[in-house]
């Protein structure tokens, strides 16, 4: 039932994590760098930022939901790389040297969408409550 046929190619598997960390580092320019701004007393440097890409704003507008897309297919990612952790690449020895550089890529990718996704998540939901003192009020 493990067959190759059942497996994800390595190449989707790059697209979801390469679109995971578009969303990850998006979530990061939309919430956690204006809260980061704000709590470092940034005020006029964010005032300028959203002078200048008035577009933040909608971003900002629904950050929820941009992070629950976000860690959705960063989990999606997460699992997909977990279920293809022995895939085979084929027996060809160019495209088994190609496959093998994508896999390696696709997993440093991973982590430092992880990596950034996990920043941004800090700094836009768990600092403001520990600036504020008020971590588990609310």
């Amino acid at each position: 039932m493990n067959t190759l046929e059942t497996k994800i190619k390595p190449k989707r598997a790059l697209a979801l994590t390469a679109a995971s960390l578009v969303t990850s580092i998006s979530m990061c320019i939309c919430c956690a760098l204006p809260a980061l701004l704000l709590l470092l007393g940034g005020g006029p440097i964010l005032l300028s930022l959203f002078s200048t890409f008035p577009k933040l704003l909608l971003l900002e507008k629904y950050s929820l939901l941009l992070f629950l897309v976000s860690g959705t297919l960063v989990t999606a990612s997460g699992i997909l790389k977990w279920k293809n952790r022995h895939y085979a690449c084929p027996s060809d020895p160019k495209a088994e040297k190609s496959c093998k550089k994508l896999n390696c890529f696709n997993k440093y990718l991973y982590i430092f969408t992880v990596i950034i996704f996990l920043v941004g998540a800090f700094i836009t939901f768990i600092l403001p409550k520990i600036s504020q003192n008020s971590l588990f009020l609310n």
